[in-house]
């Protein structure tokens, strides 16, 4: 399930390095932090505890589904009607 966030009082220098990196990987600025908070979160359970890990195995298979939704062709509706 997709839910938003929003990030209130984000330091300007901290909003402009993420949109500098989001035209460099041709991504919206939400699209950036969203990888961005990904990375960051999938490097911070490697590190840690055991029950962090538990949050690593979500995160991996959440990603590889959102992989593999983006990669699937697009469906198309049925003629029969």
């Amino acid at each position: 399930m997709n839910d938003d966030l929003f990030i209130k009082r984000m330091p300007l220098v901290i909003k402009e390095l993420i949109a500098r990196e989001a035209a460099l990987n041709h991504r919206s600025v939400n699209q950036e932090a969203i990888a961005l908070l990904e990375e960051a979160l999938l490097h911070r359970m490697e590190t840690q505890s055991p029950q962090r890990r538990n949050v690593l195995a979500t995160l991996s298979g959440y990603a590889a589904q959102a992989s593999a939704l983006a990669a699937a062709p697009p469906l198309v509706p049925s003629s029969n009607g």
